[in-house]
């Protein structure tokens, strides 16, 4: 017979039958059953230390540990809250000095991470961009395409109005591959007189006069070289009277983009016009009024003018007296200026020292 089948509990019979000076081993300091008889580990030390804690309507629980607890999970689950009235307040426990932590902590951390490497990039690139770097980078900021390629260097004033008037003449050429006419510019003015600008209406528009005396205007001379009186040399023609008024348009153009005025006033060469006796056959030279063109900055076919760079309105290459009916913007030209031609003169004031430059329209279409 094993040992495994002596019973756990000793009986009376043999206590009384054993010997008295027998020793026995008592049978509870016996090892652990093998067979699972009696258990290695005390049933009690299993259980938990605490009652875990409860929810109380937020993602973690801040009750009290315990049976308080359990009660407050108890009753919540049993009796809900009203859908109208808001979740009770969690009653603070001794466990709140601990820190407790969302599930999207980690996310949080990451995005503010994120953000600091960009601000710190940020700094970096400022520090870079004002230090100039160790091999003198320049930022360019460019604006868009320069309005002309020419520009006067003077700021503004009579200066800048040569400087004008000097590039553009030297541009336009006659037949014979000189210069067409000399330019000067100016002041609105006569020897240091000003000059008021008086527009006398035909009496088909009420023959009314308007004057423009802002001050804000820009004087430029035509003048024919190699002539006594001025005029341009050779014969006149449509195709050099359009060439001319060419020329006036593009230092119209630029004086109202670098210049700032408000009024250009060109004046032109006199012009010589030959008739021929039908009885002797004698050719004879007559001066016609001469003629001026006037341009206002507020004129709808000059914003849209300005609205775009030199080149969308006058063709880059000057044209020739032969060539220009034939240019790319001769249209332009005779559209813009065929509204803006006038014959002149000038008028002494009777009250005060000032000149009237008094124009009278003519319309060619």
């Amino acid at each position: 017979m094993s040992e495994h089948d002596i019973d756990d509990e000793p009986r009376a019979a043999d206590d009384e039958e054993a010997s008295p000076g027998r020793d026995r081993p008592d049978p509870r300091k016996r090892p652990p059953d093998p067979a699972g008889t009696q258990p290695k580990w005390d049933p009690d030390s299993l259980l938990p230390k605490e009652t875990p804690r409860a929810a109380a309507g937020r993602l973690w629980a801040t009750e009290a540990e315990g049976e308080t607890a359990t009660a407050a999970f108890s009753a919540v689950a049993e009796a809900p809250a009203p859908v109208d009235s808001p979740p009770a307040a969690a009653t603070p426990s001794d466990d709140d000095d601990e820190p407790s932590y969302s599930r999207y902590s980690a996310r949080f951390q990451f995005l503010l991470g994120a953000l600091l490497a960009v601000g710190a990039a940020a700094i970096a690139l400022l520090v870079a961009v004002v230090a100039g770097g160790q091999n003198d980078t320049k930022i360019i900021v460019k604006a868009g395409p320069a309005w002309s390629e020419w520009r006067p260097t003077a700021t503004g004033g009579v200066d800048a109005a040569e400087q004008i008037a000097k590039h553009v003449g030297t541009q336009y050429k006659l037949p014979n591959g000189k210069q067409l006419v000399l330019v000067t510019g100016g002041a609105l003015e006569v020897e240091q007189v000003p000059v008021t600008i008086a527009i006398q209406q035909p009496a088909a528009r009420g023959g009314s006069v308007d004057l423009l005396d802002d001050g804000a205007g820009v004087m430029y001379r035509l003048n024919g070289i190699g002539t006594s009186d001025g005029h341009i040399p050779g014969k006149a023609s449509q195709n050099r009277g359009l060439l001319v008024r060419r020329e006036a348009l593009e230092l119209a153009l630029y004086s109202f983009r670098y210049l700032g005025v408000s009024e250009t006033v060109v004046l032109f060469p006199p012009t010589v016009a030959e008739s021929k006796s039908a009885a002797t056959g004698k050719l004879t030279q007559t001066k016609t009024a001469p003629t001026a063109l006037l341009f206002r900055r507020d004129q709808a076919d000059v914003q849209t003018a300005l609205a775009h760079p030199l080149k969308s309105t006058l063709a880059k290459e000057t044209p020739s007296v032969n060539g220009i009916s034939r240019s790319a913007d001769a249209r332009t030209v005779s559209s813009i200026t065929s509204d803006k031609l006038y014959t002149y003169k000038l008028q002494q004031a009777n009250t005060d020292l000032r000149l009237f430059l008094v124009l009278n329209p003519i319309r060619l279409r």
